[in-house]
């Protein structure tokens, strides 16, 4: 965004905060962390082949080339990937999501448990779910809905709600299902430094029946199965670290995403186990969460042999390589959220200190489902909200507590280079909508429309673009 927009938006936040933060209080509780490093295992792959990425036998090819010689030789034991056919952008190819697991990589799914009690067609139920906890230590759980046409498929959305990472973004942080955090931009979100929104997250609600839940013909999956899972824990759904603490911020912590989605996915999967298609999206800390949370869907249901293909869609919450996100401050995320704890053991190049979270963890998606295309990423080019998490690493993360100010500093261009770069190196095998604007969230209804149904200055629709992903067809629109 243009440095004024940027410099008056801060100003406004700081003047409505008045340089005080009332520090929330939160419940103590505890819980149990799930997984841990894993001694050896395989290495990662170096990533897809040269000249467009692999076309047939392992994702389609780019820009309507030809696929390359396959993916290149992994480091410290990764596979060579297997030759690509000819692709082209949008038309040409037809590869699926994943549904077979490099042997050199072990199962992460979770234990099956009891599918879910009946429920009525084309009603939302919520359910909660033994020992699963929000981040004050009260229960959670999660809405489900069957489909009212009969239709197997299922999408799984997780909703965004930012990160409990310091004292000013704690306190936007939902400390459960009762309170939302939905800005799409800074201004838009200007009231939420005095605390998350009172609106429910619930599927229910006004704001959800538009977008990807909307029913609409041009919405690919209208008439789906749906589950909704509350963001609740302030760590991305993906923490392994109960009873934690943040530097500054009184209380303790149930940074336990990662435990309570291993329970859902225990009931959702045998509840919906005869799938043909499964969506696993998210918004902002969703679409990261559900990026995390891929490999544990596409184990269970790769173990169930049934022939079922899992996507894997980011609104929004992507994470960046080392040269466009500081290492101190992935350092932080690591330390806060127990991430090393929280990463499938059989990737553990993703363990560790330091950087490298977003490079390791995409190579290994990419070297254990070498099949087929993995799924896709939505967002605008200068995204303003993520823009304003990731400028507390700027200076060796002299923003950290103090993000008003540092997003005045964060450079006009990074985060669309930042996405360039990501497309370019780590996601090959992923379809990208990319649009030129600042807004956050494009799947459900903001403050400026509904993103999903709009051409958004491309030549096609959020929805239209899902839709031939959701064939198999890779595209990469916009940058």
């Amino acid at each position: 965004m243009a440095g004024n927009a940027k410099a008056a938006a801060a100003v406004a936040l700081i003047l409505l905060l008045g340089g005080c933060e009332e520090e929330p209080e939160q419940l103590g509780g505890d819980d149990s962390s799930v997984g841990g490093p894993d001694a050896g295992g395989p290495g990662t792959a170096g990533g897809p082949g040269v000249a467009g990425g692999p076309g047939t036998a392992g994702g389609a090819g780019m820009a309507g080339g030809p696929g390359g010689a396959g993916q290149d030789a992994g480091a410290d034991g990764g596979s060579t990937g297997a030759p690509g056919a000819a692709g082209t952008m949008g038309g040409g190819s037809s590869t699926l999501a994943p549904s077979v697991r490099n042997p050199n990589y072990r199962s992460v799914a979770p234990p099956l448990a009891d599918a879910l009690p009946p429920a009525a067609p084309g009603t939302w139920t919520y359910i909660d779910i033994d020992g699963a906890k929000s981040r004050d230590g009260s229960p959670a759980g999660f809405y489900y809905k069957h489909s009212k046409t009969g239709s197997k498929n299922l999408l799984i959305y997780m909703p965004g709600g930012g990160a409990c990472q310091d004292t000013f973004f704690c306190n936007m942080n939902p400390p459960n299902k009762d309170f939302s955090l939905t800005a799409e931009s800074i201004g838009s979100g200007i009231l939420n430094v005095l605390g998350p929104s009172d609106e429910p997250q619930d599927p229910r609600g006004e704001r959800w029946n538009s977008g990807i839940f909307k029913d609409d013909p041009s919405n690919p999956v209208k008439d789906w199965n749906m589950v909704f899972i509350p963001y609740v824990t302030g760590d991305v759904f993906a923490g392994a670290k109960p009873n934690a603490t943040v530097p500054n911020v009184e209380g303790t912590f149930q940074f336990v995403g990662r435990a309570n989605m291993l329970k859902f996915l225990a009931r959702i999967i045998p509840t919906f186990r005869d799938a043909p298609t499964v969506l696993l999206t998210g918004s902002s800390a969703g679409g990261l969460g559900a990026l995390l949370t891929a490999p544990f869907v596409m184990d269970a249901y790769i173990d169930l042999k049934l022939g079922a293909r899992v996507f894997v869609l980011n609104d929004a919450g992507p994470f960046f390589d080392d040269p466009y996100l500081e290492v101190c401050l992935q350092q932080r995320y690591r330390d806060l959220f127990g991430l090393n704890d929280s990463f499938p053991e059989d990737c553990p190049s993703c363990k560790g200190t330091g950087g490298g979270i977003a490079k390791n963890y995409l190579a290994y998606l990419v070297d254990k489902y070498p099949d087929n295309l993995l799924g896709g990423l939505v967002d605008s080019e200068s995204d303003e909200i993520m823009s304003f998490f990731f400028s507390e690493g700027l200076d060796e993360c002299s923003y950290v507590d103090n993000p008003l100010l540092g997003i005045l500093f964060y450079p006009d261009d990074r985060y669309s280079m930042a996405l360039k770069n990501l497309l370019d190196v780590h996601m090959k095998r992923m379809s990208s909508y990319v649009w030129p604007g600042i807004e956050h969230q494009n799947l459900f209804t903001t403050d400026s429309g509904d993103r999903f149904y709009q051409m958004n200055g491309l030549s096609k629709t959020p929805a239209q673009w899902l839709a031939n992903m959701l064939t198999g067809n890779m595209e990469r629109i916009g940058i």
